[in-house]
This record gives C-alpha cells, structure tokens and sequence, in this order.
C-alpha cells in the first residue's frame, strides 16, 4: 500500500492531543481507578516500617513501586503525566518493533492510538497498564535489534509491572519474523531466562503465602454463569472499540482476502489480539485489560486498511468523545458511584450518552469513595492530588 506524506494537520492533532493530556494530568488527581490508592498504600508501608502488603491478588511490584514513589514524593500530576509518557513511548517502540523501520505511517498509528477513549483516558490514570507496556514495548523493539540480554531485563520488567504480559511475550519470542538467525533453542532459552527474572518479582509474595501458588488469581464474575460472562464481553468490547468501528473493520475483512494473507505474515499480531481477547473472556472486567489488543489491532489498520477506513474509525473514535451511542439500557444493583457495578438486567435500546470528555471529568469525583481513613491529613492530600509525603 502507498505510503502518505506526513500530514501536517495530523502531526498538530496528535499536538493539540499531547497538550491536553498534559492538562488533564493536572487536573485529574488521583483518578477514579479503586487501585490506586493500594498500589500507593504498598510503597507507604514497606517505606515507613518495612510491612509487606500487596495491592490485589498478585500484586504488580514494579508499578506499585513507581506510582508510589511519584505519588508520594511528587503529587497525581507528575504521576498522571509520566503514566501518560509511558505510554506514548510503549506504542512508539511497538511501532518500531513492528515496522523495522520509523516510515511515515508512524503519525497516522499515533493519532489512531490516541483517538481511542480507553487507550487515552485510562492512560491518564495512576494504574500500572501503561508501567507495563513501556518496557514491553522498548524489550520488543530491542529483542528486533538483537540486543537480547536488554531485551530479557526490560521484558521481565514488563510483566513485574502487570504478570498477564507473560502471556504477550510467548508470541513476540516464538512467532516474530526477526532480521537474524535465531533458533528454537535460543528462543526457549529466552524466554525461560524472563520467566526466571520476572518471576524474581513475586518471590515476596510467594514467601507470604508459604510457598502456595494461591496467589495467582483474580476476582471474576463467576455467579453469573457461562453465559453471563459471555454477555459481558461482547459488550465491554463493543465498548473498547466502538460499534460502528467493529462493524468497519469486520466489514472489510470480508471484503479482502489480502487482510487475511498479512494477518498471516503478522501472526505475532494475530495471536496477541487473540490471547488479550482470550484473557478478556476470562476476565471481562476493566475495559483497559483490552489495552494491548487493541494497540497491535491498530498497527494492522493503520499498515492495511484502506486509509479512509482508517480515517472513518479514527473519525468515529473522537465522535465518542463528545458523545457515546449505546444500544443496552441496564439496570444495576446498586447506583451509587462507590459501589461496584453489578447489573441486574438489561434490554436493547439506543440512547445518547455523555462522551468520553464528560465521563473522565465526571470520574474524578470517584476518589473521593476509597480517601477516606483515620489520618484526616492524608485524605485531604489526596483529593487535593498532593504529594503524600
């Protein structure tokens, strides 16, 4: 496919987009993540008296480390705005990584990638997807580039950062078409020699749970059944992606058997989209668990598709912005803000709901749920997005 001239209306969207993510970070606080605040509470404890806690299930060392760190010495707005950078630069690599080279379709991929509501505004919040894909990323890019033992440490970090990218890595390793002679006992060896580093990280918590493996879980929505689980799904992607964006890019799948052919010759693509949606099934909970499906999803639109295909989604991510077109009325358990959503029922009906804008700024009333404790002073610091130092 031709490649486009750099397009200097969308080098200044992706800039007026850069600028209002910085403005956001500022204003945002804390988020409205519930995670957030444990993640913090891991790095204040193991600072003042050494306890060990763990934020969920299997705690994500690196992230509650760095989102603790900068929360606790800098405040939510250096915090917001470096999960933010860290995101931007874990898709950049990815581009590279993927590539081979930096070609010109690097501002339209960017541009897409940030048009996305849950790529954008979940990335503006102190949780560690983003802490995560960085180093993936970047261990990506240089595993391409042969540095092999960079590539190993910053991978392992990657998953010591959120432990599903594990599973990510698997493909990267064994499916990438790399410029260099690699074998398949190279490849094992790698990827053991991650498992070994990253899983240095959970040493901890393995200790704390005496040697168990009951750690390695998570909460899942299990009392509604197959078939629920199901229903949640299909309907958190549609959100992740957009109605009319799915039926877009269904759509010209269909139309070309080329797609198919370079699917095939970017299987590393495939089986990422595959697993993370795979995880998503299992898992059907926070739209951002989609994050790096997604990003590799958007690297295949943005080299093959049709670029008014590209443009149209594009187009119809930021129309979400302004306002949100849903197709299910549901009816929850509990309306109240702190509560966790639990739905009760539902039924087919279109409606105009607030944007992606509205939502966010509307969101970060949510801190405000989980900031209160006994220490008074450390709550007002933290719906004020003070450093809690």
């Amino acid at each position: 496919m031709a490649k486009i001239k750099p397009n200097v209306f969308i080098i200044f969207l992706i800039s007026i987009l850069l600028i209002f993510a910085i403005y956001l970070s500022f204003i945002g606080g804390y988020g409205s993540d519930e995670d957030t605040l444990p993640m913090i509470y891991v790095f204040e404890r193991r600072l003042i008296d050494g306890t060990f806690v763990t934020s969920r299930f299997t705690g994500n060392p690196v992230a509650e480390m760095g989102i603790g760190f900068l929360s606790y010495f800098f405040g939510s707005f250096v915090t917001n705005l470096i999960t933010f950078l860290l995101f931007l630069f874990g898709i950049f690599f990815i581009f590279l990584a993927l590539s081979k080279k930096n070609d010109l379709d690097l501002y339209p991929y960017l541009l897409l990638c940030l048009s996305s509501q849950v790529l954008y505004f979940d990335n503006l919040e102190p949780i560690d997807y983003s802490w995560a894909l960085f180093p993936f990323g970047l261990g990506f890019y240089l595993l391409s580039k042969k540095k092999i033992e960079l590539a190993i440490l910053l991978l392992s970090i990657s998953i010591g950062a959120r432990i599903n990218f594990l599973i990510f890595i698997i493909p990267i390793i064994f499916l990438y078409n790399y410029d260099y002679k690699i074998s398949l006992n190279r490849k094992i060896i790698i990827f053991l020699s991650i498992f070994f580093v990253s899983g240095l990280f959970y040493v901890p918590i393995w200790y704390d749970y005496s040697f168990s493996l009951e750690w390695l879980t998570a909460a899942r929505p299990t009392d509604q059944g197959f078939f629920g689980i199901l229903a949640r799904f299909a309907y958190k992607t549609i959100l992740a992606l957009g109605l009319i964006q799915i039926i877009l890019i269904l759509f010209t799948f269909l139309r070309s058997k080329t797609l198919i052919i370079n699917l095939y010759k970017y299987r590393v693509i495939f089986f990422i989209i595959l697993l993370n949606f795979l995880l998503f099934l299992y898992i059907p909970a926070e739209l951002s668990y989609l994050q790096p499906g997604i990003i590799f999803l958007y690297f295949f639109i943005t080299k093959f598709f049709n670029k008014k295909i590209l443009f149209l989604i594009i187009f119809f991510n930021f129309f979400s912005w302004i306002t949100n077109y849903n197709f299910l009325q549901i009816e929850y358990k509990n309306n109240n803000i702190c509560a966790p959503k639990e739905a009760v029922s539902a039924k087919i009906k279109f409606s105009l709901e607030p944007g992606g804008i509205q939502k966010y700024l509307n969101s970060r009333e949510m801190i405000k749920c989980w900031a209160y404790d006994t220490h008074k002073e450390r709550s007002d610091k933290i719906i004020q997005g003070k450093a809690l130092k």
